[in-house]
């Protein structure tokens, strides 16, 4: 079973492609947020590629709304969090 740090490896290793590949700032901005997160919670403990993705959008969230983070930026954060995790 993959470990939380395989799958948050897995899921930064997407949004820096996704990054390169990023034409406009607001998508630069919303793959670093996601990159910073996911180093920050990448040594929790766990395994299960689908737990990591419950507890992390959780986190986001929460993340997103103590933040003051835009309605407009929240969506297209967790969209992309969406895109990278299907």
């Amino acid at each position: 079973m993959i470990t939380f740090a395989e799958r948050s490896d897995a899921l930064s290793e997407q949004l820096r492609e996704l990054e390169h590949q990023a034409d406009d700032g607001d998508q630069l901005f919303y793959c670093a947020y996601l990159l910073g997160l996911l180093g920050l919670h990448s040594a929790i403990e766990g395994e299960g590629a689908e737990e990591f993705d419950a507890y992390f959008e959780t986190e986001l969230k929460a993340t997103l709304a103590a933040e003051g983070v835009t309605d407009k930026d929240q969506d297209a954060i967790l969209g992309l969090w969406k895109q990278v995790t299907q």
